[in-house]
């Protein structure tokens, strides 16, 4: 940036603590070395300048499927009202609970074809991780430009590196107002069968290869983020 601080671009990922993140970040734009720009689900690493850094949370894919399909079961409620496409009407009176989905994903089940038609029409299951990277090669190439991965297994812990990498406020907390951040207990995956678990890992199995990237990435920075200068 001209000012001499560091551009850092926030993606949001569908489902993944996005939310959260902004709703912090609100009032925090222009930090003493960075200045962050929060973007919407639509803005891809690909639309970031080269010299510019990017951060990103990212969640098992389970969860994230049972957050996602809960959250647009709700159209967006409590802190969104995103009416139902045609496509995820139809979805979701085929398909009321996660775990019908989820056992439809078994291609030998009658439901398949629906199920099918469902996981291609319900935006927040749709996307993939890759969807924000393009591929391997892509992000590899790219990867110095990344700045945090941020978890949301390990959110309390993974926002506090980033305040003092950021220098934050020390007061800047999460919030815990469900409305605000838009969770509302959706997440909760204790209640899926094995069998419905392993479906939904099966399905998204890209994706846990891109978890596989940011684990590594993770351990070789020692934590959440990059502190390179």
């Amino acid at each position: 940036a001209a000012t001499g601080r560091t551009n850092l671009h926030f993606l949001h990922i569908r489902k993944a603590g996005g939310t959260t993140i902004k709703t912090v970040l609100a009032d925090q734009q222009t930090l003493p070395h960075h200045v962050l720009h929060l973007h919407p689900h639509r803005v891809r690493m690909a639309d970031i300048p080269d010299r510019h850094k990017v951060m990103f949370m990212v969640r098992d894919p389970v969860t994230r499927f049972v957050s996602g399909f809960n959250s647009r079961l709700r159209q967006g409620a409590p802190a969104h009202h995103v009416p139902w496409t045609h496509a995820e009407a139809a979805a979701f009176a085929r398909f009321r609970e996660a775990e019908a989905l989820a056992l439809a994903l078994d291609p030998a089940h009658p439901e398949h074809a629906a199920a099918l038609q469902a996981m291609a029409s319900i935006s927040h299951i749709r996307a993939s991780y890759w969807d924000w990277f393009g591929d391997e090669s892509q992000l590899a190439g790219r990867e110095d430009q990344i700045f945090f991965i941020g978890r949301i297994e390990s959110f309390a812990e993974d926002f506090a590196a980033l305040k003092t990498a950021l220098g934050l406020p020390e007061g800047l907390t999460l919030p815990e107002d469900a409305k605000v951040t838009n969770r509302s207990g959706g997440g909760d995956s204790s209640r899926l069968s094995e069998e419905a678990v392993r479906l939904i890992r099966n399905w998204y199995r890209r994706d846990y290869d891109f978890l596989d990237y940011c684990s590594a990435w993770r351990a070789r920075h020692g934590g959440p983020v990059n502190l390179d200068r």
